[in-house]
């Protein structure tokens, strides 16, 4: 399995303007379907359609979030496309997954899976070993993309680097965990890598932490709310929430995509973020007594799926708090 890899772009071409997605938001408002999306692969569908020309991942992950009738494939939406974001040349309408926490956490220094080079033989291979958990669509992904350790620096630090692998390649055994409380649409699972062999190829430029790990935090962050304001604005739509509301989901969702398009890494960015989550918490908070107003299954699933937003916060507040102390 050969792909062309390539990480983060500090200018991402093909951008469509802001207006353009607006203009896609605002024109479909009144032909929505009802019809109930029974499965992952029913949105899939609708989705991969519709993403086609839109070239910025967080624009995938409005329509992908517009489309969907609940919050678990709104997620999807904005978890594909954060990924696309991170390595622009995936192939676009496949499921990928992002495997990174083991046993002992996602810390650096707790990843003990390796990638060790062959001796002799070919030597464009390597072999992959050691084992995951926690990885979000495990289930039905196609793609893996694995962090891996290709041993320690002088120093003691982990070295890591992303492996890109095929889900159904010999030695990966993957199996389901128990579901969350949220989103239970959403598989998690845990991977096992058995001397799954690795061509230079599918080894992804640069460092596995600093150009993959640190600035996916941020970048997931920022298209999963994008999605999520795709799915909200659906709702006010379908139920004729009043235009001052559809208005201010309209801006949350520009001030997202403006963010999702600038450096993840940047300190900026990450206060920035703050000041949006407060946005979009407040936003939720006002928007709480027209939920009240919406069909029972609806509103259930919305309020047992919502704290996925709230996941990671802690850590988002840390990178707020770590930014703000380089401007002193």
């Amino acid at each position: 399995m050969k792909y062309n890899i390539g990480i983060i772009r500090k200018k991402m071409t093909g951008h469509e303007t802001t207006l353009q997605i607006l203009n896609w938001l605002l024109s479909r408002q009144a032909h929505i379907s009802t019809v109930e999306l029974r499965s992952l692969t029913d949105w899939q569908k609708l989705y991969d359609c519709e993403i086609t020309g839109w070239d910025a991942p967080v624009d995938r992950a409005v329509i992908g979030g517009f489309l969907a009738d609940r919050i678990a494939y709104a997620f999807t939406a904005g978890y594909e496309s954060a990924l696309r974001r991170l390595v622009p040349s995936l192939p676009p309408h496949m499921i990928v997954s992002f495997c990174v926490t083991e046993e002992t956490g996602a810390h650096p220094a707790s990843i003990a899976s390796t990638l060790r080079k062959n001796d002799g033989g070919e030597e464009s291979l390597w072999t992959l070993n050691g084992s995951k958990k926690f990885i979000t669509l495990a289930l039905e992904s196609e793609l893996l993309l694995v962090a891996a350790s290709t041993g320690t620096t002088s120093d003691g630090k982990n070295m890591l680097r992303m492996v890109l692998v095929g889900r159904t390649t010999p030695g990966i055994e993957i199996a389901p965990m128990t579901p969350l409380p949220f989103v239970p649409e959403i598989s998690h699972g845990t991977a096992v890598f058995r001397n799954v062999m690795v061509n230079d190829a599918d080894i992804l430029p640069g460092d596995g932490y600093r150009d993959y790990i640190r600035p996916f935090r941020t970048i997931e962050d920022l298209h999963v709310f994008a999605a999520v304001g795709g799915y909200v604005f659906r709702i006010a739509c379908l139920n004729q929430w009043p235009r001052p509301v559809k208005e201010q989901i309209v801006s949350l969702i520009v001030c997202v995509r403006t963010l999702a398009l600038h450096d993840p890494s940047a300190p900026a960015t990450h206060i920035a973020l703050g000041g949006l989550q407060a946005q979009i918490a407040a936003l939720l908070e006002s928007t709480s007594r027209y939920w009240e107003t919406i069909d029972e299954k609806t509103r259930a699933a919305w309020e047992r799926d919502r704290g996925l937003l709230r996941v990671a916060e802690n850590a988002r507040n840390r990178r707020r708090e770590a930014a703000w102390s380089t401007y002193r």
